[in-house]
């Protein structure tokens, strides 16, 4: 057996103990739906590639594994459909259902990768309104902060100012300290008593409200640092919102920019539909595969498994009941 056959029956869940006893129209039928898989696998894969890379951040070995986590995905999905002994109807629309929104995933995702030049150019008028937008109630909350500021730097100089008339007047002020000293008297009866003698010393200290004006003087100076800081932001508050505005850019505006070109460029929208209805084929290549084409003897050995099985199981349980 070649490896490509035991590649599919990996790929596929195929028995490769089973497709052995069957003809070639079973490994043709498996090396169509190997084939399927494979185109499904490079085109999701490349798909969760960019994703990761564009919408997330991520490093490249980061982005691998989310391409393969999407490839993990995209097996499960087909293997549903493989690996089912009936064609039903529920099958057909199920995965039709599945079919139509991973295209419409992938196709999304592809046109932004592919549309990156036209959205960048789109976004950047979208981020000129934006910044339109935020740059007066910004600027309009950073005035308030400044006047704030303006206030209080202009009631605590008017503060100082008067304080330092009264400092220049009275440089110093005369500090007076009672102290009171107990001196023991024998008085003419013989007993002891206990006077104080009062002395009141007189020094020069220098003025407290100097001390209140450099407390102050300290406060206006940070008031002033925030206030050169106001200044600033304010100055380059367009530059800094426009930043910001293109470092936040997500998915969903992206999304609303591809949208915006899809329908207003008829090229751009005939694309995206071409590239929809391909992805979309692609999607429904197994199920319809599984649909269109006769049973095989690779079907029919495990079906016969399965009733010879169930038939074994049957008698041994009867013989059991009987005895």
């Amino acid at each position: 057996m070649s490896w490509w056959i035991l590649f599919g029956c990996k790929l596929t869940g195929w028995s490769s103990e089973v497709l052995a006893q069957c003809s070639e129209a079973s490994r043709s039928q498996l090396s169509k739906y190997t084939s399927a898989l494979l185109i499904l696998i490079l085109i999701w894969g490349v798909t969760g590639f960019c994703f990761a890379q564009r919408y997330i951040g991520l490093p490249w070995w980061a982005c691998l594994f989310v391409s393969l986590f999407f490839i993990t995905i995209v097996i499960m999905i087909e293997r549903q459909i493989i690996l089912a002994s009936e064609k039903t109807v529920s099958m057909v629309v199920f995965r039709g259902v599945i079919a139509l929104i991973m295209a419409i995933v992938g196709s999304t995702i592809f046109d932004q990768t592919m549309f990156g030049k036209d959205i960048d150019k789109q976004m950047s008028n979208t981020i000129e309104k934006q910044v339109a937008e935020l740059t007066p109630q910004r600027v309009r909350i950073i005035d308030e902060k400044l006047l704030t500021l303006h206030r209080d730097i202009d009631s605590l100089t008017k503060v100082n100012e008067v304080l330092q008339v009264d400092v220049n007047a009275h440089p110093f002020i005369i500090q007076k300290s009672v102290t009171r000293v107990p001196n023991k008297v024998t008085m003419p009866d013989g007993t002891v008593k206990t006077k104080y003698t009062t002395s009141v010393t007189t020094n020069q200290v220098e003025n407290p409200k100097q001390k209140i004006i450099d407390t102050n003087s300290k406060t206006l100076d940070n008031l002033s640092s925030q206030e050169q800081v106001w200044i600033h932001k304010k100055q380059t508050i367009e530059e800094d919102t426009r930043k910001e505005c293109k470092e936040s850019v997500g998915f969903l505006e992206e999304l609303e920019a591809m949208w915006t070109i899809i329908t207003t460029r008829k090229l751009a929208g005939g694309f995206y539909a071409v590239f929809f209805f391909l992805l979309m084929s692609l999607e429904l290549f197994v199920v319809a595969s599984k649909v269109g084409d006769k049973e095989c003897d690779y079907d029919a050995a495990i079906k016969g498994a399965q009733r010879v099985r169930i038939a074994q199981f049957n008698s041994t349980f009867n013989r059991i009941n009987n005895h």
